[in-house]
């Protein structure tokens, strides 16, 4: 018997190391498209290059198959740049695409007959279908994160603004109930009438849940480091797991190729409070 358990060891650790990238994944997207000439027809074994522009670096590099086909995968949410070129065709540059977390973009190129010295660029369009449509939810990105009036700038009330999505601690926290749920960190949202621990949290792709309870939450990213928050209620993909209610996966700031900053004054005093209408009848 003990020997048949030591045998079931190491079956185990292989299942473990399998299993535990499959939150991070929720992490990272990918840019898929067709290589085509202008009159539709395929181009094959083009070089494609994927740039990040935030970062100015070079995220990925294939080529086109025989059908014109190309995927770049596990790309980190953050502003591309897709340049395509082949023999006798001028090379192509799409700008400006916008990539999310957990989102597959369809990004077609359209080369043109020239030489490989001219360059025309193009600006994706702002309105990229993302493959993965039939989920429900949506992404808040940081500038919203930073504009939007959140309790105590803590990014949990954020789901709330999916549809489906509904509070259900006890305390209204807008009228001094605690945030998130107490002094143990507990979340009290419930997605589509699931329970408040069936949803799955991530920051930049790593666990942030309490396993025990599975609705204490171990962190709380300042809003300031926040580059955007994905929040899917339904029809995830099957990369998202561990919970049946909603996925959020936060991503955090990263490295970009220009200096930059921010500041605030964190300030909150009942002095600032309007009166209420009790306390006007009473003089």
């Amino acid at each position: 018997m003990k020997k048949q358990m030591w045998m079931m060891v190491p079956i185990l650790l292989v299942a473990a190391m399998c299993a535990m990238p499959l939150a991070a994944q929720q992490l990272y997207g990918s840019i898929i498209g067709t290589v085509t000439d202008k009159n539709g027809a395929i181009v094959p074994n083009a070089a494609i290059t994927v740039t990040n522009t935030d970062q100015n670096t070079v995220a990925f590099t294939t080529t086109s198959d025989a059908n014109g086909n190309y995927r770049a995968l596990n790309l980190l949410p953050a502003h591309y740049t897709i340049t395509a070129s082949g023999k006798g065709f001028k090379k192509e540059s799409v700008t400006n695409i916008t990539l999310n977390a957990a989102t597959a973009l369809s990004e077609n190129v359209v080369m043109q007959v020239g030489g490989a010295t001219e360059t025309v660029e193009v600006t994706a369009n702002a309105l990229a279908v993302d493959l993965r449509s039939a989920e429900t939810g949506g992404t808040i990105n940081g500038d919203q994160v930073k504009n939007l009036q959140i309790p105590n700038r803590n990014v949990v009330w954020l789901i709330q603004l999916m549809p489906g999505v509904s509070y259900g601690g006890g305390d209204n926290p807008y009228i001094g109930g605690s945030v998130p749920g107490g002094a143990t960190n507990t979340q009290q949202q419930s997605a589509n009438g699931a329970r408040n621990s069936s949803n799955n949290w991530t920051v930049d792709g790593a666990d942030n849940v309490d396993r025990g309870s599975n609705q204490t939450l171990l962190m709380y990213p300042s809003v300031d480091a926040i580059q955007e928050v994905k929040i899917q209620t339904g029809l995830y993909s099957a990369e998202s797991g561990r919970a049946g209610g909603a996925q959020v996966t936060v991503v955090t700031k990263s490295g970009q190729n220009k200096f930059h900053g921010s500041g605030y004054e964190y300030f909150r005093n009942d002095y600032l409070n309007a009166d209420n209408a009790l306390n006007k009848q009473l003089g």
